[in-house]
């Protein structure tokens, strides 16, 4: 594999772990603090096993890391360029979003054809 490839496919697999709407919200959560699991289960609505599996995912790709304190763990992300980033797609979403409703707004003012 070049070193390209490679590169890309470490985009691909950090992009992989963002593309879970629970996981984007846990990024979400801990742009604005530090949460402990049982913190973020009640936050997010998740059973704490399945809020371990994205937990683990995230974790894989370093986008957040575990503190341990005694018998708890409290998770934040490893960099404020992780929210960043999710707040730059969002934006170039709702660009596109716009876009959309501006030409469906266009069509609609385009002149119908008589039917005669």
């Amino acid at each position: 594999m070049s070193t390209g490839t490679v590169r890309f496919a470490l985009f691909a697999e950090v992009f992989a772990a963002l593309a879970h709407p629970k996981r984007l919200e846990i990024i979400h959560l801990l742009g604005m603090k530090q949460y402990s699991a049982g913190e973020l289960a009640e936050r997010t609505g998740l059973a704490k096993a399945n809020l371990s599996q994205h937990l683990n995912v995230l974790k894989a790709r370093g986008l957040v890391h575990c503190e341990k304190c005694g018998t708890f763990c409290h998770y934040r992300l490893t960099s404020p360029k992780v929210l960043e980033t999710c707040q730059i797609v969002r934006g170039l979403i709702l660009e596109q979003m716009e876009l959309t409703t501006q030409q469906r707004a266009e069509l609609v003012q385009l002149p119908q054809k008589d039917s005669a």
